[in-house]
């Protein structure tokens, strides 16, 4: 089960990563639609991450880690000038 558990936080990173790619693309090319898709998954899965990692009994250095990811990526999404 926490090897299951490891594996969607490991996912989910990627996930995150490749979502806020494509949020770029999106506000580079102007479309709305893409834009409003990609930051709802974006900070659903944040949350969900978050969510993961809280109920994970997980070690010391693996805690940090998960922590510094969302800390960067939550500062990302919330740094973005996204138009109205």
């Amino acid at each position: 089960m926490d090897n299951d558990r490891h594996l969607d936080t490991i996912d989910l990173e990627k996930d995150i990563v490749q979502t806020e790619y494509n949020l770029i693309e999106f506000l580079k090319l102007k479309y709305k639609d893409g834009i409003k898709k990609s930051i709802r998954q974006l900070e659903s899965n944040l949350k969900y991450l978050s969510i993961l990692a809280n109920g994970m009994p997980i070690d010391k250095n693996e805690d940090r880690r998960i922590r510094d990811f969302l800390r960067v990526h939550f500062d990302s999404l919330r740094k973005l000038s996204i138009p109205a």
